[in-house]
């Protein structure tokens, strides 16, 4: 009897093989099937699917390198950061944030420069998932941002990094035209631990994003 393990390296085998398919919708299905699966051997193919000429293809393969989430795969997905479809750079944004590895991170804050909003949001959501203070310079910058889901992203991930030196940029954004923005710039203050001034905002979500913030630090601010 084949066990269930074996039946994996079959399917992987099989997988890989339709990676180099003639037909491009079955490539892509390839690649998508194989980040379902999930199995580090699948890494080699992908990884050269990553250079496929279709383009939807190079965006699956992307996708799937994030569910597998092996470090292996993180100098392709960094270079996939510079293909020339968005929804490919898109992708690897996202599956490197998945992976969260430091080793990312300039890759990461160059994505936050991108020509495509989209791309430039998914790195912000990856740098905060990541972590790391290296990464604060960068999403100030993008707080600042001409999209504000950008801005919104950056924020949030000021607030997963939650490094001090983000207080007076998070308090400008707390002005921010953009509700949500303001919301996840008084959120940030909350994780960094900084009473904020939102309390007296007009929408309804960030009066209550601040105050859930103010209650966090125990601020005499929580009792009115």
């Amino acid at each position: 009897m084949i066990k269930i393990n074996e039946y994996t390296k079959i399917a992987v085998s099989s997988l890989s093989k339709k990676l180099d398919d003639n037909h491009p919708e079955i490539r892509a299905k390839a690649a998508e099937s194989l980040g379902k699966i999930g199995s580090e051997t699948a890494i080699p193919g992908l990884l050269k699917a990553l250079e496929d000429s279709d383009e939807y293809v190079r965006r699956k393969a992307a996708e799937a390198l994030g569910k597998i989430g092996s470090e292996i795969a993180i100098p392709g997905l960094l270079k996939a950061l510079e293909d020339s479809d968005g929804f490919v750079r898109r992708n690897a944004a996202e599956a490197l944030a998945k992976i969260g590895s430091e080793t990312a991170i300039a890759g990461l804050l160059k994505a936050l420069e991108d020509s495509n909003k989209d791309v430039r949001g998914s790195a912000a959501e990856a740098l905060g998932k990541i972590g790391s203070e290296t990464a604060i310079a960068g999403l100030l910058k993008a707080l600042e941002d001409s999209d504000k889901d950008v801005r919104r992203n950056a924020a949030e991930a000021l607030g997963k990094i939650g490094s001090e030196t983000a207080i007076a940029e998070l308090l400008k954004a707390l002005e921010d035209s953009n509700k949500d923005v303001r919301r996840n710039a008084a959120e940030a203050l909350g994780e960094i631990g900084l009473e904020d001034n939102a309390l007296s905002d007009a929408e309804d979500s960030v009066r209550f994003s601040a105050t859930d913030a103010i209650g966090k630090i125990g601020s005499r601010y929580a009792l009115t």
